[in-house]
């Protein structure tokens, strides 16, 4: 909705899926850039123990010993965190970088979502209050401030008489009587929290990146055109200009500590400055206090915190986690990470008989949950997508690139050319000796395998998936903002004719069928909106016969990604994005199964296993039949699994 802030809140502690999960310890790094790190300011219990965020949609509990408590909780890139004094909760933004912004809070004892609230604007700020009562979301909106209530779970613009304006830090005093705002445009604001009423306002420097206060609220600073503003908090004079050569610094305090620390990125090392606490007035020249090295070529601290102990942790964009002190020395340290990278990812998963293909970065790898091992049938010419074909090889190829479609011969070790698409492949599909590509999202196209031939079936925009039910009848999922304005086309592959199916929703796609089925249905997936016009994501059937659709599972959410596997009579999903569900279609009955650390991203089964492909490139075994998982494993960077 252009031009509002949208709040739709859910309590989803009742729904049972986010009970069935489990986490995962060890020191894997994030798979991309930590964004966030969340300590307690404000306590000595488990005050060495903090959370991590990253790009990668992980949160991660990382404990005095070192070891990280992993678990994913969004697909999306996590942006802010704050941790409640409560030690147990966080809340997270996460977002798009677009039209997706979230706030949720976690208990990560019990791994469940207390809450969700979504914003029709960006969030510039996350905090908790002194005590915990509330969780503090700044906006970029008119609107300003939040205040979500973490007692019940509620959220108001209003609890201040008069609105912060968009604002990028907004913190509170320990009493929580009091809050303090700072605002881009140059001001600093102090209100009431308990009546609601500003109680002074004053000009600053404006722009200001960063923001931070320290010194129990005496001192504010920020940085912006490579110098470091520390500004006397309750007068918004600037105290101290002080120019930091090079890139952005990264820069931390807190209201524990007198003064203010800053961290300059080098070549493979970084230094640790301090800026001093003069007799609260003013502050000193920053000192030089700390020189560190042990970085990989191209890796850079983006983010750090203090704990009320001192403990320093920095956050890397490569994932890396580091610990260190704000003790004087002269000398260099070189420094190790709490964090490494001891799994291999896998790309994609399939079925192979009564094993499995599982393709990393560097192989091709044939294995099971039954016999365990790891039988590498070849190596991976660059790809990220693999696809069962006869007993002899696999096909290759790589989404949303024009990488050449490839056949893997494990009988050569070698592997030729079946086409290279002229756009970016969206989508491959295998019918015998036949592939189906989906080219650019606006070309449908065959190719023979065998003869290496090409022929066009259909050109359109805003093609989402296409499915071939006979030689000659393809039907294609597609947006409804292309013409003709329906989901679901069927297109004669011989006459071109086109007929448009009654099918009612925004956009349909993840289509399937079996073709050994007599007079089988076609499934897939559907985004519409409901009676009250909120999002509607749904599994749906279409006979080609009879002409009718229906619904078969629903989720009242728009999930754009989700996935639709079909092994008969069994429907499986990950609508939702945080479990996996199966539908039997015999006995219309619908299943739920105990999700990993990580969030499902693709399935696939053989006679007797499911097995799950997961976001950070684990994979989780199931019995078909039973809900919980027999094991996560991940597959090591010397070649072996590693069982949770």
């Amino acid at each position: 909705m252009k031009g509002k802030t949208l709040f739709l809140s859910a309590l989803l502690a009742s729904s049972g899926a986010l009970f069935f999960a489990q986490s995962h310890i060890s020191t894997q790094a994030h798979n991309s850039a930590v964004t966030a790190l969340a300590v307690l300011e404000n306590s000595e219990s488990e005050q060495d123990s903090f959370f991590s965020t990253g790009q990668d949609g992980f949160i991660i509990k990382w404990t005095e010993d070192s070891l990280g408590e992993h678990y994913q909780v969004t697909d999306l890139a996590i942006k802010l965190a704050a941790r409640s004094p409560n030690g147990n909760d966080i809340a997270v933004y996460e977002t798009d970088g677009a039209a997706v912004n979230m706030v949720s809070i976690w208990n990560f004892k019990t791994l469940t979502r207390k809450c969700a609230f979504t914003f029709g604007t960006p969030i510039t700020s996350l905090s908790y209050s002194a005590k915990g009562t509330y969780v503090l979301c700044g906006t970029a909106s008119s609107k300003g401030t939040y205040f979500l209530n973490t007692q019940n779970n509620t959220i108001s613009s209003k609890k201040l008489k008069e609105s912060t304006g968009a604002v990028s830090m907004v913190i509170t005093s320990d009493s929580e009587n009091s809050a303090v705002a700072y605002s881009p445009t140059g001001t600093l604001s102090y209100y009431n929290i308990k009546t609601g009423e500003k109680k002074a306002k004053f000009f600053t420097e404006s722009g200001l990146t960063q923001p931070c206060m320290f010194n129990n609220n005496v001192f504010f600073a920020g940085y912006r055109d490579g110098n470091i503003y520390v500004i006397q908090a309750v007068t918004g004079n600037t105290l101290k200009k002080i120019p930091v050569p090079g890139k952005e610094p990264v820069i931390f305090g807190s209201n524990r500590h007198e003064n203010l620390y800053y961290l300059v990125n080098e070549n493979r090392q970084f230094k640790m400055y301090m800026i001093q606490n003069d007799r609260n007035k003013d502050v000193i020249e920053p000192q030089l206090i700390r020189t560190f090295t042990g970085l990989k070529d191209g890796e850079a601290l983006v983010c750090a915190a203090i704990t009320a102990s001192g403990t320093i942790f920095a956050g890397t964009n490569r994932g890396n986690v580091y610990k260190f002190d704000n003790s004087v020395a002269e000398r260099v340290d070189v420094l190790q990470a709490m964090t490494d990278n001891m799994y291999d990812h896998i790309y994609d998963v399939a079925a192979a008989g009564d094993n499995f293909y599982f393709l990393t970065p560097a192989s091709i790898v044939l294995s099971s949950y039954d016999n365990g091992a790891v039988d590498v049938k070849g190596s991976n010419p660059g790809h990220t997508n693999l696809i069962s074909y006869n007993s002899n090889g696999v096909i290759l190829w790589t989404k949303d690139s024009k990488k050449s479609v490839q056949l893997f011969d494990f009988a050569t070790g070698t592997a030729s050319v079946i086409f290279t698409p002229e756009n970016n492949l969206k989508s491959l599909k295998l019918y015998n000796d036949t592939l189906l590509s989906i080219e650019g999202s606006s070309t449908v196209n065959r190719y023979s395998i065998v003869q290496k031939t090409k022929e066009n079936l259909y050109n359109g925009a805003g093609i989402q998936d296409a499915l071939l039910y006979t030689e000659n009848d393809l039907y294609v999922a597609k947006t409804t903002a292309s013409n003709p304005a329906v989901p679901l086309l069927y297109v004669n592959t011989k006459t071109k004719e086109t007929v448009p199916i009654n099918l009612k929703g925004n956009v349909a796609y993840a289509l399937s069928f079996d073709s050994s089925v007599e007079k089988p249905e076609i499934y897939g997936i559907i985004i519409g909106t409901d009676a009250q016009n909120k999002p509607l994501t749904s599994v749906f059937s279409y006979n080609p016969e009879t002409k009718y659709s229906r619904h078969l599972l629903e989720e009242r959410s728009e999930d754009p990604n989700a996935i639709n596997y079909l092994s008969y009579p069994v429907l499986y999903t990950n609508m939702g994005k945080t479990k996996i569900r199966s539908y039997n279609l015999m006995a219309k009955r619908n299943f739920e199964y105990k999700r990993s650390a990580s969030l499902p991203v693709k399935i696939a089964k053989n006679r007797t296993r499911l097995v799950v492909l997961n976001k950070d490139g684990s994979v989780s075994w199931y019995n078909p039949d039973m809900n919980g998982v027999i094991a996560d494993w991940y597959l090591t960077t010397d070649g072996q699994w590693f069982e949770f």
